[in-house]
């Protein structure tokens, strides 16, 4: 039973690890804002297509770590009944679940709205003046959504390595704040040197 239990951590981790999409598109929204060019074909076309298409391996990852968290779970002797009693794992899976409903709306309401008017767009013509502000509006929602996004994934994997490694709930709770802080300080300005 312990190596199913390790072989199902190590997957529970990289599905975890391969979750920083949010990060990665707060650096493209960041690196884009910094490019500081007008709306442009070509420039936010091809932000758009990174930003549309990570949704879907959002998905498959958050699926994986669904399945991979539940036998976890089953296989450390946890029980059923934890997941809805044991701090660590409620809060867990309240992070997954809140951030598979943030990816939902960003992925089939925002993005959407994003792309018909991305369609305005032509390679071969400036942008018409009204596009600009009514795609920034988006954009900004999204990238705001985002960095919630960032902090749910940082505080469910520390509140998995919480019920892993039974460490104190004092460290558990000061690094959450770190993330929520990390989160909010890689939304506002870009991340040239990783953690600074």
């Amino acid at each position: 039973m312990e190596e199913w239990r390790g072989f199902l951590l190590v997957v529970h981790l990289f599905s975890t690890l391969t979750m920083a999409a949010p990060f990665y598109m707060l650096v493209v929204v960041n690196e884009r804002a910094r490019f500081g060019a007008p709306l442009g074909y070509f420039t936010d076309r091809y932000m758009e297509n990174i930003i549309r298409n990570n949704a879907v391996r959002c998905f498959i990852f958050q699926g994986t770590m669904a399945v991979s968290g539940l036998a976890l779970t089953y296989v450390s002797g946890y029980g059923w009944g934890n997941l809805l009693t044991y701090p660590p794992l409620v809060v867990k899976w309240v992070a997954l679940l809140t951030l598979t409903g943030l990816l939902s709306y960003i992925h089939f309401s925002l993005q959407p709205r994003i792309e018909v008017l991305m369609s305005r767009l032509k390679p071969d013509s400036p942008a018409p003046a009204d596009l600009a502000p009514q795609i920034s509006t988006l954009r900004r929602r999204r990238k705001r959504l985002s960095g919630i996004c960032l902090f749910l994934v940082l505080t469910a994997l520390v509140m998995g390595l919480r019920v892993t490694f039974s460490f104190n709930m004092y460290l558990a709770v000061a690094l959450v704040i770190v993330s929520a802080l990390y989160a909010w300080r890689v939304y506002k300005r870009p991340v040239s040197l990783g953690w600074i």
